[in-house]
């Protein structure tokens, strides 16, 4: 009994420290006053401000808080426990039985995240998609738009030498004329 109450309440501790000191920038994720835990946080996904995917695990969150609290107020009054240890089997079956659940929480809260996870990485494969829809369709308009450009091109410097053509016959007519004269 004394080495598995132990380990049990090693490991009740360390949960707890990891959802008292997860944050990120600062920030603790899993406390329920702070971001994840104080209600929906929203990303923007486009390119408006409209376009937002909002995520919502503050309830899970809230359940897996209060299995904790229950489980490490349980283990740490004497009701369940004497200087560490369960007195009996009834009392292990209980903390176990709260252990399900925090089990269960964290599932449940796991599955919210990981749908919402899901929902982000197949918005950001739509806009990967669309950038490069829209990067295609500029480079036709740009392609249809330099070969319009080359074709008039083409059609101004025949007529220019058309045009000089004409000029120089009608000189050279001049200049025979002018010389038969003279």
């Amino acid at each position: 009994w004394l080495a598995q109450s132990a380990e049990f309440s090693a490991l009740s501790a360390e949960l707890t420290s990891i959802m008292e000191n997860t944050s990120f920038g600062g920030t603790d994720l899993l406390d329920t006053a702070d971001k994840f835990g104080a209600g929906a946080v929203s990303f923007q996904v486009g390119s408006s401000t409209a376009e937002t995917l909002a995520v919502n695990i503050s309830t899970d969150l809230a359940a897996v808080k209060t299995a904790m609290t229950a489980s490490s107020s349980r283990a740490a009054t004497g009701t369940s426990t004497t200087n560490g240890t369960f007195s009996n089997v009834a009392d292990a079956q209980a903390q176990l039985g709260l252990v399900d659940t925090i089990i269960g929480s964290i599932g449940s809260a796991r599955s919210a995240l990981g749908a919402s996870m899901n929902r982000l990485e197949h918005t950001m494969t739509n806009v990967t998609n669309m950038k490069e829809n829209t990067q295609a369709a500029s480079s036709t308009l740009m392609d249809a738009d330099f070969a319009a450009e080359t074709s008039n091109m083409t059609k101004q410097q025949l007529l220019m030498n058309s045009g000089i053509s004409v000029l120089s016959t009608a000189n050279s007519t001049t200049q025979m004329i002018g010389s038969l004269l003279n």
